[in-house]
């Protein structure tokens, strides 16, 4: 079952997330293998090529991690 079906199946009015980037997806969702995503390229493993002109800075939140090179 889809994130999405799984929402609507809870009741709930949350947009769906994506399966990749975890972005909550404002525009219709690309589903492969019954997993939702936010673009083909998080659908193909990333990167992420979705346009974030659609959120205000205040809904965007994350963590970025560097990861040490020897």
């Amino acid at each position: 079952m889809s994130n999405h079906q799984e929402q609507l199946d809870r009741g709930t009015r949350q947009p769906p997330r994506c399966a990749n980037c975890d972005i909550e997806i404002l525009w219709p969702a690309t589903v492969v293998e019954g997993k939702t995503f936010c673009c083909t390229g998080c659908a193909a493993g990333g990167p992420c090529s979705c346009d974030y002109s659609q959120y205000r800075s205040v809904n965007i939140s994350g963590v970025i991690h560097y990861i040490e090179r020897e």
